[in-house]
């Protein structure tokens, strides 16, 4: 019998494999659409407050990068015209970031994509209780 350690390694493990594999699949799927896992979390951050924007700051806190790549990653965005970046008229050093119309037309085709791409493989490996076991374990993980 494994000891509590073992067990735990191996689920970090098993937890990291998993990982990289979601991260392939969604890359896959999202190559055809020239968006990047990165810039789709973006995006769903922006489409979760839309009309209203969000400073980098929030964008940054949710797809948990460094203020760099999150300016880099907006910067792509804008030149995709997916999002607009404009100074904020109470607090002229904030910029309100907020989606364009072709952003959230490319977000909901990315998500579609990434949802059917993930989607498929789950419910060809679990059932829908192990599905809801396995998010609530996830969660638990993350809190």
């Amino acid at each position: 019998m494994e000891d509590s350690e073992s067990i735990h390694a191996l689920a970090y493990f098993n937890l990291l494999k998993t990982a990289g594999w979601i991260e392939i699949n969604v890359k896959d799927a999202l190559k055809p659409l020239g968006l990047t896992h990165a810039q789709l979390n973006a995006l769903h951050i922006l489409m979760d407050s839309h009309p209203n924007p969000v400073s980098a700051s929030s964008v940054k806190k949710g797809i948990l990068v460094s203020s760099p790549d999150v300016t880099r990653l907006l910067d792509r965005l804008v030149k995709k015209g997916c999002v607009n970046r404009k100074t904020c008229p109470m607090n002229r050093r904030k910029v309100d970031i907020s989606l364009t119309k072709d952003g959230e037309i490319l977000f909901k085709k990315a998500n579609i994509a990434a949802k059917e791409s993930l989607g498929n493989f789950f419910k060809n490996k679990i059932s829908d209780d192990e599905a809801s076991k396995l998010r609530e374990l996830l969660k638990k993980i993350r809190n």
